[in-house]
């Protein structure tokens, strides 16, 4: 199932942000215990510094059986590993260009089979974009947070079911 228009939710807290992310990972997880979605999988973190990119990660992480205390950015580290239920990949790029991004091998985290999240895709490749991706977008709204999910043609089958039953 592709998404044709974009999803929005309002995050008012850092806390929301998380719970949406934890929302995202057990759909993540039924999809692909389902045969809904296959790995390796892509999901980026585009927005604001400070928007909330890390604690969306921390969520997902979580519901996929990731201590959430070890989800810490991997701005300085460039990648952190996860062990959960499946193999997750947290990408930072923010300090990179296109050609740092394919010389520090990054893209190889792309195509192992695992969930990669990568934060600051806007600095990834034009040339390595799989379809296999969900897009989303934090930025600063009022006192709280936007979170966007643009269509994409193969997009996470269940985005818009983890965001309409998230608590008003």
């Amino acid at each position: 199932m592709s998404i044709t228009t974009a999803s929005e939710i309002f995050l008012p807290t850092a806390e929301d942000t998380r719970i949406l992310g934890r929302r995202l990972g057990l759909n993540l997880a039924e999809s692909l215990a389902g045969g809904k979605l296959t790995l390796p999988f892509l999901v980026t973190l585009s927005g604001d510094l400070g928007a909330g990119k890390t604690s969306l990660c921390r969520g997902i992480c979580e519901s996929l059986g990731v201590d959430p205390l070890e989800v810490v950015s991997p701005t300085f580290t460039l990648a952190n590993e996860y062990k959960g239920l499946i193999e997750i990949y947290h990408l930072d790029v923010y300090r990179l260009t296109p050609e740092e991004f394919h010389d520090a091998g990054l893209y190889e985290y792309m195509t192992r089979p695992g969930l990669a999240l990568v934060e600051w895709p806007e600095k990834m490749p034009d040339d390595f974009w799989p379809d296999k991706r969900l897009n989303l977008v934090l930025t600063f709204q009022d006192a709280g947070r936007l979170l966007t999910a643009p269509p994409t043609r193969d997009a996470f089958p269940d985005i818009e079911r983890a965001i309409n039953n998230m608590p008003a």
